[in-house]
Order: C-alpha cells, then sequence, then structure tokens
C-alpha cells in the first residue's frame, strides 16, 4: 500500500553509551517537522514527519513487539540476535527530558529510545568502532505530496493582512476611543425681511466677525455679497466685505403714543423673584464653564492615553520590520465663532488655555 523506505542520514547521528558496563545505548529515532532527504530511483525529494505520525509508529512500534527486530543498515540479512529496545519515549518538555541529562537536545515530539546490546560480537565490532552511528526507523510508508510553493503563499497573505491589520490598529483604537467620531457642526440661519435671502452662519447665532453665506441651486457655498441686509428680525446686517458679519444695526422702535404725565413713582426694590432668576443664570453660567473644564481635562487623559497605546503599536509595527511613523494625536480644528459677549470672552479663554 505504499513505498517500502529505509530512512537514514547522511550526516552523523549522536549515538551515546549509557551504561557502558550494562552495555545501554541511547538515541534519537524520528524528530518531528525535520525534512529528511531521500532519492527513490533518481527521484529527489524531503520526508517530514509530523509529530502525531512519530507518536503513532512509536506505539506501533511496541505494540507489535518489534523491539528485538533489528538489522544492521536495513539489510534484512543481517539480523542481529542478543540486542533489544528496553526503553521508548517521547519528549515532553526539552528542558528538563531525561535525554537532557546526557547531552542531547531535541524539540517537543521527538521519539527517543535506549537499546540494550548483549551481543559481545555486535558490542565489539560495530559499537566501538564506531560502525553504526545510530538507530533507524523502517517503516511501510504511503506518501503525501505537499504543494509547499502554496503553502508559502498562503503564509504570505496571512502575513500581509496581520501587517495591515497591524497598520491599521492605530485608527481602530481611536474608533473605539471615540476619538474617530466627525465633529458635528451645527449651522443656522435667518431670512431677509423680503424673504428673498435665507443666510446661513456657523453655530446657533450671527456673530460678529463670522462667516455667513447663502446657498445656491447647485447646493454651493455663497459668500454674502458686502451690502446692508434687513433681517426677518427687523435688525439690519452689515456687511462690508463679503461673506463677513460687519456689524448689526437694530431696528428704530416706533413712538409709543403720548399719554398724560404719570406722577414719579417711588424707587422699588429688586423683587425676590427677578433675585432668584439673576442667581439662576450666574448658577448655569457657572455650571456651563464647570462642565467645558471637565470635558476639555477628560479629552486631554484620553489623548494621553491614546498615545501611549501607540506607542506599544509602533514597536510592535517595528518588530516585524515595518517602520510606520506614529506622530500621535492633532485634536481636529474648531471654525467655531464665538460671540463677543462676556460668555464668549470666557470660553476663548477657557479654549486657548487647554
Amino acid at each position: 500500500e505504499g513505498l517500502f523506505i529505509a530512512l537514514s542520514k547522511d550526516e552523523p547521528i549522536q549515538l551515546k553509551e549509557v551504561d557502558k558496563e550494562k552495555r545501554i545505548l541511547m538515541g534519537l529515532v524520528l524528530e518531528p517537522n525535520k525534512p529528511i532527504y531521500r532519492n527513490q530511483n533518481g527521484e529527489e525529494f524531503n520526508i517530514v514527519f509530523d509529530e502525531q505520525t512519530i507518536e503513532e509508529l512509536s506505539h506501533s512500534f511496541l505494540k507489535l513487539g518489534y523491539q528485538k527486530n533489528s538489522t544492521i543498515e536495513h539489510d534484512v540479512n543481517q539480523k542481529i540476535e542478543g540486542v533489544s529496545f528496553v526503553e521508548s519515549w517521547i519528549v515532553e518538555n526539552p528542558e528538563i527530558d531525561k535525554s537532557t541529562n546526557f547531552g542531547f537536545s531535541y524539540p517537543k515530539g521527538s521519539w527517543m529510545a535506549t537499546m540494550k546490546v548483549d551481543n559481545d560480537d555486535v558490542w565489539n565490532k560495530y559499537v566501538k568502532t564506531g560502525k553504526i552511528q545510530g538507530f533507524s526507523v523502517d517503516a511501510l510508508l504511503s506518501l503525501e505530496e505537499v504543494n509547499l510553493k502554496s503553502i508559502i503563499n498562503m503564509a504570505k497573505q496571512e502575513e500581509n493582512s496581520l501587517i495591515e491589520l497591524l497598520k491599521d490598529l492605530p485608527n481602530q483604537i481611536k474608533t473605539a476611543l471615540g476619538i474617530n467620531k466627525p465633529v458635528e457642526i451645527k449651522f443656522g440661519s435667518l431670512k431677509t425681511e423680503d424673504e428673498k435671502l435665507e443666510i446661513m452662519f456657523d453655530g446657533e447665532m450671527m456673530a460678529v466677525g463670522g462667516r455667513i453665506w447663502v446657498m445656491a441651486e447647485d447646493g454651493q457655498e455663497v459668500a454674502v455679497p458686502a451690502g446692508e441686509y434687513v433681517l426677518e428680525n427687523g435688525n439690519t446686517l452689515v456687511v462690508k466685505e463679503d461673506g463677513i458679519v460687519d456689524s448689526f444695526m437694530e431696528a428704530t422702535p416706533e413712538a409709543p403714543a403720548e399719554e398724560a404725565p404719570a406722577e414719579m413713582a417711588e424707587p422699588q426694590a429688586p423683587s425676590e423673584g427677578k433675585v432668584n432668576q439673576d442667581e439662576k443664570i450666574a448658577s448655569e453660567i457657572e455650571s456651563a464653564i464647570k462642565s467645558i473644564l471637565i470635558k476639555y481635562t477628560a479629552q486631554d487623559v484620553v489623548i494621553g492615553e491614546l498615545k501611549a497605546e501607540l506607542s506599544v503599536v509602533k514597536n510592535q509595527l517595528e518588530e516585524i520590520g515595518k517602520q510606520p511613523v506614529s506622530k500621535g494625536i492633532k485634536q481636529p480644528e474648531r471654525n467655531e465663532t464665538v460671540a463677543l459677549t462676556k460668555q464668549g470672552r470666557i470660553l476663548q479663554t477657557i479654549r486657548k488655555n487647554n
């Protein structure tokens, strides 16, 4: 059911005398995943045994009682008597395996064995003279051809996929931390009094120095030309530079109808409701400022942690031969315009400090 192959190595094999007095030899039978050169009728190839195959062969060897079936150089006509394998095991941990006590160093899954030589002729003519170098195995084996080129290509594809994954890891980290989330930009609008124009602006309110534009039919932004525009709230928008708010002129209130002069009222102290309302507004402003401080402080902490993680990613990429440069995280630019009110100046100061 397969080719009969007698395995032997051209290079020397370690075979050591464990006990000269008892004539016990120790050596390797098979090593896993190591190519063994063969030349079968002029066809050259390598044979490789995996750990599972070696374990199955070692068990079959003992179950079938082949401990005393030994020959010289795989020659059935040179079958020898008076020799027997007395120990057979698979290496589990190379560092503490029995074989290491005798100077061997073979990987996990290797098949080791010891032989007792009671035949004087074999001991004197072959062992002591060094004519025999080690153990070898005879087996009826079926061969399975392995396409190494395909395996190598698959390995390269997996390696490339891993590299691409590691390259994108900083972005994945930023996404997980919410840094990559798009910044939501709010736009407001006011119509002119005649409703012919809808003027757009950044943020929730039109501010001096802010950008203003109208949307064309094709969806393009068009800067509002210089001039004066009466808005739907009655105020007049003054534009001296295209697309930039210069100032506002409040609508002139209508003169009230003449009334009979009233007696001078006595000055009154602010009502309790008015005081409470002022305190409420002050408290809300204070809370808003604290919220902004907490937000920016937390963002600094997140960015610091992200830089540390990106540094680890950079080191991992360098270890696999790639050197993408991690330049840290730059906070998204904010094109937000704040009205030049007292609260606006406070917010600007906070952002500059952070």
